[in-house]
């Protein structure tokens, strides 16, 4: 899980939504979703609540991505 943790920050540590709450919800879901690959949402979160967050997360309009 070491070397997972450490390419997933590499890969988004740096992820700015222009709100720190986002960013932040932002990493956790993609750390979930990272260390669950191929599950169903259903299991990847630890309830029903924070898989609807992930939900409307997912739905919010988001700053154009700067290269």
């Amino acid at each position: 899980h070491r070397m997972m943790a450490e390419r997933y920050e590499q890969n988004f540590g740096r992820c700015d939504l222009g709100d720190l709450r986002l960013n932040r919800r932002a990493l956790s879901i993609g750390q979930a979703l990272s260390e669950n690959f191929g599950k169903a949402l259903s299991t990847v979160f630890e309830s029903g609540k924070v898989l609807k967050r992930a939900y409307a997360f997912s739905l919010m309009p988001k700053p154009a991505l700067q290269r």
